[in-house]
């Protein structure tokens, strides 16, 4: 297949499925959930806001606060769409300064600045605890999840010195993870 046919066909797809790709000023950081860029050309710059449908007076407050910079023609903020658009100077000032006032003027910096424990870590630790309760509950509270564990690698310790000696790693290696599960335990209480 020859290179125009094959480039006509990609601009024919690209054409048809109606994909665009959107002329942006310069490129800004998304902060998913708390700010993200809707749309960003010079001049003109719409975010997404959630905090906006909590607070629609302090988002009221940023508008007008922008709008005192003098670079800014136009500031408005829908509750609704939890949308902030910006219409600015660009030869006065950049997308991202805007962007950051927006961000200190809503009081997001502690939101966006704060570490975040990603969902599958969250959804294991959920499963821990559960598994951690159930091994309570069925030891009557004499055993949890950890001292299972830390008991199960010592007997497999103990075993495997009896039958095949202490020879690296096998032995050696589930002895110290059991000593670093018991460790971690008393590190805790």
């Amino acid at each position: 297949m020859n290179t125009a046919l094959l480039l006509a066909l990609t601009a024919g797809s690209l054409f048809l499925t109606g994909t665009r790709h959107p002329v942006s000023a310069q490129p800004l950081p998304e902060f998913r959930g708390i700010c993200e860029v809707r749309s960003n050309l010079p001049g003109r710059l719409r975010l997404a806001l959630p905090a906006i449908k909590s607070d629609p007076e302090q988002a009221q407050h940023v508008c007008q606060q922008l709008l005192s910079t003098g670079v800014v023609r136009e500031a408005t903020a829908n509750p609704a769409t939890a949308s902030l658009l910006i219409c600015y100077d660009a030869s006065q000032v950049e997308a991202p300064l805007l962007m950051g006032a927006v961000i200190r003027l809503m009081g997001l910096d502690e939101q966006i600045t704060r570490k975040e424990r990603p969902r599958l870590e969250k959804q294991l630790h959920q499963l821990y605890m559960a598994v951690d309760r159930s091994v309570l509950d069925a030891s009557g509270g004499w055993i949890d999840s950890r001292l299972l564990a830390g008991g199960a690698l010592l007997a497999a310790a103990i075993r495997q010195g009896l039958t095949g000696g202490y020879a690296l790693p096998g032995a050696v290696t589930l002895l110290w993870w059991a000593s670093s599960i018991f460790r971690k335990g008393n590190e805790d209480t």
